[in-house]
């Protein structure tokens, strides 16, 4: 049999385990066109292992032999199969303290506001659960624990970022939107990484329970490195039906920086805000410095990302007990309760934040006119357009 017989129908990601005769298989998402039972009775047919079907958008993940997805290709009704791409978190270590405390100024605290998160889950720390529980909702994927928790760390500090009570520091380490309410679904693992289909799955189930907990905003905090745009992108499709569905997306220019052409997806999509990263020295606008790591386009069609800039360095947020699991023996005490990082994530944190505090304030704005808003809202900082996309964020100028 001639394998690779339908090769536009595969991401080049794919080809390679196609050129060999082994019979392990592949880790795929495979789009179809209408329905789905065929295309599932024909890989558990074949022995294939089905992982997800999502309810969204029209793909299933599964694991597939070379011979068998060679010819479920053949199939009309399959116009693609993608490869389960990693993704990476945009989080890198840092020793400086740089304190967020910026949403008392105006009396907005992103109350009623729910903000999606997919990361490594979120350790129940005291500034998010003191006095009110901010996680309302948890999902792990990963291990499939019922609790909140979080073997890595990244999504915690994520969560820290945007609503931290400060109680543990007297409000000096709050979030930029405290009263906010976070809904985290675990798609990475203790290492960091995330695949694909787990991040898809996660999106399905944020947009299941998007009305029960009122989630306006999807924070994306990681990228795909060196991924652009493949024929038929699952991921891309689902977040394009979140933002359909009046919900803002906001991802991070990623840190692959500073050579042009560095942003890669979900950040180098149209549709979402993309933040990159900005450092500061002392806290004055004429002190601001794209940073090195800080994703910039043009993109590969020549448009303009990133979309604006926020700090993204040697910035303070909660820490986590990795060793902490909701069944485990280990107590749920953290002794040092923060930490400094940085990473354009965070930039992406900190602005997913301001659109829990615009929509307090104005609940009916669409995603695309919150995105628009935030742009007109920030201030040059002398760079070019593919470094600093807008500019900086400036919360006084957004409330004037």
């Amino acid at each position: 049999m001639r394998l690779f017989s339908f090769i536009n129908k595969f991401d080049p990601s794919i080809k390679p385990f196609m050129r060999t005769i082994s019979k392990k298989k592949i880790p795929v998402i495979v789009c179809f066109r209408d329905d789905a039972k065929p295309i599932k009775n024909k890989i558990i047919y074949n022995n294939g292992k089905i992982k997800y079907e999502y309810k969204y958008v029209k793909a299933i993940s599964c694991e597939l032999s070379p011979s068998f997805a060679d010819k479920l290709s053949e199939m009309p009704e399959v116009p693609f199969i993608c490869f389960d791409h990693k993704a990476t978190l945009c989080l890198n270590n840092s020793s400086n303290v740089l304190g967020i405390n910026h949403a008392k100024k105006f009396n907005l605290t992103g109350k009623g506001i729910s903000i999606g998160i997919i990361d490594t889950g979120v350790f129940p720390h005291p500034d998010l659960t003191n006095s009110k529980n901010k996680i309302v909702y948890f999902n792990d994927l990963i291990n499939g624990y019922l609790k909140p928790y979080d073997d890595n760390g990244h999504g915690t500090f994520i969560s820290g970022c945007i609503a931290s009570s400060g109680f543990m520091s007297n409000n000096f380490y709050s979030g930029i939107a405290p009263d906010a309410s976070i809904c985290m679904v675990k798609a990475f693992d203790s290492s960091g990484h995330g695949f694909m289909s787990d991040i898809i799955k996660a999106l399905d189930i944020l947009l299941s329970v998007k009305d029960k907990y009122n989630i306006k905003v999807i924070c994306l905090p990681f990228e795909f490195p060196y991924l652009n745009d493949i024929k038929i992108n699952p991921l891309k499709e689902i977040i394009k039906k979140a933002i359909e569905m009046n919900i803002t997306v906001v991802a991070p220019s990623g840190n692959l920086g500073p050579q042009p052409y560095s942003i890669y997806f979900p950040g180098n999509m149209k549709e979402v805000i993309t933040v990159g990263g900005v450092v500061c020295s002392n806290n004055t606008l004429k002190n601001f410095t794209v940073s090195y790591f800080s994703g910039r386009g043009p993109l590969l069609d020549g448009s303009s990302k990133p979309d604006i800039i926020a700090p993204c360095s040697n910035i303070t947020s909660l820490s986590s007990n990795i060793l902490y699991t909701p069944l485990g023996k280990n107590n749920i005490d953290i002794k040092n309760p923060y930490i400094s990082m940085s990473g354009t994530s965070i930039s992406c944190a900190l602005i997913s934040g301001i659109c829990a505090l615009i929509l307090e304030k104005t609940p009916n704005l669409t995603p695309s006119d919150l995105k628009s808003i935030i742009c007109l809202s920030s201030l040059s900082i002398g760079d070019n357009k593919y470094s600093q996309g807008k500019g900086i964020f400036v919360f006084e100028k957004i409330i004037k």
